[in-house]
């Protein structure tokens, strides 16, 4: 019974999904982008006084043809922006193409091995998943607790816990896992909570160890109610050292999560920044060892890199402080986001449809992982695909990723153009970041939609 998360495939997201891309081959560069097609002077004339609107912030903007990387509009396309929870569009994408879409967490309970109904102790082995819950359904400590009775343990002296390998409580350099502003401890045992996301309350100083103690609290508890006798002891045990031989243990109860792809869309969706940090946690994680080594925030930066490297997205004015965005000091450009967002158009889709294809069927994953204008919140599905755009927007095509911080917005994704247009039918990807503003966000989010409906208007309008 595996202790540790385990790959179902071992090729990132693009060779799932048939782009010929497999992990030991470099990735397929992404075409260079175009001659630059202005758009009319009215419709240029158009956007510049949509822009004017946002008064005193910091706007950048950057719109191409998502196909040929043609670039259609640009003010301060290179410069660098604190983007909010648009720094999830790079955590969360790295998550993917690095580990791919199929791959999953586990949870696992061990005991000494040889032991038989009496155990001196379990261990709870987590990898991080960020979906785990107290009590409801079988992917649940609840649900563990009662396979851990019916493998015959109905007695235990003492829990331990194992989340060594993101966020153990014993240090915050690279040997670890640390983030400068998170909801709550990033740990490789935690449990979800519904109430995560953006907006939500920041604490800067999670107590990692209290977080730990809880969930161990709330083990004990479910073992009891499964039948299971439990001392009061519970630990938090320490990484194993490298040359140091263990008791050997054997595993009675493990859980696993949803795909990955499914997480994603939920925190891409949801802007859920707990669980965009567990997951970018495990994207830290160095897997290139024997002994996998412990999350470290330079690990999941390098992999980022490589990303953006692939997709020839440009380097410069990038600062990563943590995978949520809900740090002030990162820092993203436009033109960094949508090399990213076009290399995901050309080549995230299913083998045997072209990029527009999968566009209008829906069929590339990561950017059906996005946001959707419009949808309304009229039933739970509705607000669910439409998550954080659900309520604007209304009647245009646009899949796009909102960030708001205090003076911060931002909004940067795909806007499909109607098949009725001279040229039309094509796909637009766009970054708007807009931050330094001292108004209220809506301002700003305003300024974002008119940008969207002027570009979206018909040829009559110029």
């Amino acid at each position: 019974m595996p202790s540790l998360s385990r790959r179902l495939l071992t090729l990132p997201l693009l060779a799932l999904l048939g782009s010929g891309a497999g992990q030991g081959q470099p990735p397929t560069p992404t075409p260079a982008a175009q001659v630059a097609a202005p758009l009319p002077a009215a419709r240029v004339a158009a956007l510049d006084a949509a822009l004017r609107a946002a008064g005193n912030a910091h706007v950048g903007v950057l719109v191409a043809d998502a196909q040929t990387g043609e670039t259609l509009y640009a003010r301060r396309d290179g410069e660098a922006f604190t983007p909010a929870s648009n720094m999830k569009l790079l955590s969360l994408g790295t998550v993917l193409d690095t580990l791919g879409g199929d791959y999953w967490f586990s949870t696992t309970v061990t005991r000494p091995a040889g032991t038989g109904a009496h155990a001196d102790h379990l261990t709870l082995v987590g990898s991080g998943d960020p979906s785990l819950e107290a009590a409801q359904g079988e992917h649940s400590l609840a649900g563990l607790a009662r396979q851990v009775y019916r493998s015959g343990v109905h007695r235990v002296d003492a829990l331990h816990l194992d989340p060594h390998l993101i966020g153990a409580p014993a240090g915050t350099d690279e040997s670890g896992w640390s983030v400068p502003v998170a909801e709550r401890p990033v740990t490789g045992l935690t449990l979800n909570d519904p109430t995560a996301g953006e907006g939500q309350s920041i604490t800067t100083t999670p107590d990692t160890r209290a977080a730990l103690r809880r969930l161990g609290g709330v083990f004990r508890q479910e073992l009891r109610r499964a039948g299971v006798t439990v001392g009061e002891t519970v630990t938090v045990t320490p990484a194993p050292m490298p040359g140091v031989k263990m008791r050997p243990e054997e595993g009675v109860a493990t859980t696993r999560s949803a795909p990955l792809l499914t997480l994603v869309q939920r925190a891409l969706k949801r802007s859920d920044n707990v669980w965009t940090e567990q997951l970018y946690a495990r994207l830290g994680v160095n897997t290139g060892t024997p002994v996998w080594r412990p999350a470290s925030p330079r690990h999941a930066r390098a992999q980022e890199e490589r990303l953006l490297t692939a997709a020839g997205a440009p380097l410069a004015g990038l600062v990563v402080r943590d995978g949520s965005g809900l740090s002030g000091q990162d820092r993203l450009t436009p033109r960094l986001l949508v090399g990213l967002l076009r290399w995901t158009y050309l080549h995230a889709q299913p083998s045997g449809l072209t990029p527009l294809q999968a566009y209008r069927q829906r069929k590339n994953p990561l950017i059906e992982a996005l946001p959707r204008a419009g949808t309304g919140t009229a039933t739970r599905a509705d607000t669910e695909l439409g998550g954080t755009l659900a309520s604007r927007l209304a009647g245009l095509d646009v899949r796009a990723k909102t960030g708001t911080l205090p003076g911060v917005s931002s909004l940067s994704g795909y806007l499909g153009l109607p098949d009725t247009r001279p040229g039309g039918g094509r796909v637009l990807v766009f970054s708007i970041l807009m931050d330094r503003y001292a108004g209220p966000g809506q301002d700003l989010r305003r300024v974002q939609d008119t940008l969207l409906r002027t570009l979206a208007a018909p040829p009559a309008a110029d």
